[in-house]
């Protein structure tokens, strides 16, 4: 079995073990995802468990735009909290679109809510039922895949996802003013898509980091490969699976940066 192949079988029971552990909470209603809920399923499996985070930075600024990277439960508390919430889904050949026909329903009277559903290597006949779409190369599943069997940095072999993924983010710039971004995707290419991230967008947060803060060099994420630069704070926040934040060295988010510091 080649690498490569290899790589494919192992993202492809990540995202089916993803899709397990939420399938006892599927019957759930969106009025019903409030904050405690989230507290208590954050305590149970770890997923939600950045929400107290999020809790302190809307209490600290008024977020217009929120782009998130991973469709969820949480996203009921950001569409809750935010005056516009775009949420970018990648569905591949591997990952299938099951989950993000789930939060469609879920989410379908949320009017602030625009979900983006980025496809790569999908092969699925009928893509008709995506709201917003945006019909990407196969190079982003063939990373994503890389990186989840070998922790290693696909872009060393080719880097066209990277130019690929940082033209679809220059878009969602130039047609919205975002204040905050989430990093959260079903696929591994995190650590890239907080990199890409700099210098768009003032405040960026990202979840399950607790690898990068300990130093580890072999993290299925990739977050040992963020460049933080100098004109961005990183904070690690070592609540549950780890959430690091990224704010944009300017006075107007000096008190954001001492909240999340003493949090």
């Amino acid at each position: 079995m080649t690498r490569t192949l290899a790589s494919f079988f192992i993202f492809l029971l990540l995202i089916q073990t993803k899709n397990s552990v939420f399938a006892d909470y599927r019957t759930i209603e969106a009025d019903e995802i409030t904050y405690e809920w989230l507290i208590d399923l954050g305590n149970t499996t770890g997923y939600t468990d950045h929400i107290p985070v999020f809790r302190e930075i809307f209490s600290q600024m008024n977020v217009r735009t929120f782009l998130e990277f991973g469709v969820g439960y949480s996203t009921k508390y950001f569409i809750d909290n935010c005056a516009k919430v775009i949420s970018v889904e990648f569905v591949t050949d591997g990952s299938g679109p099951d989950w993000i026909k789930v939060c469609l329903g879920l989410y379908r009277n949320c009017t602030n809510w625009m979900p983006l559903i980025y496809f790569s290597d999908y092969r699925g006949a009928d893509i008709t039922w995506a709201p917003h779409r945006y019909l990407g190369s196969q190079h982003l599943y063939v990373a994503a895949s890389y990186q989840c069997g070998t922790h290693k940095n696909y872009a060393l072999i080719d880097d066209f996802y990277l130019v690929e993924l940082n033209k679809f983010i220059l878009n969602l710039k130039k047609q919205n003013k975002i204040d905050v971004a989430f990093v959260d995707p079903g696929i591994y290419l995190r650590g890239d898509l907080v990199q890409l991230l700099f210098d768009k967008v003032p405040v960026i947060l990202a979840h399950d980091t607790r690898c990068r803060f300990l130093g580890h060099k072999d993290d299925v994420y990739g977050y040992s490969r963020i460049a933080t630069p100098e004109n961005y704070e990183e904070i690690f926040i070592p609540t549950g699976q780890g959430v690091t934040a990224w704010i944009l060295k300017d006075e107007k988010f000096n008190g954001l940066i001492q909240k999340l510091k003493a949090f």
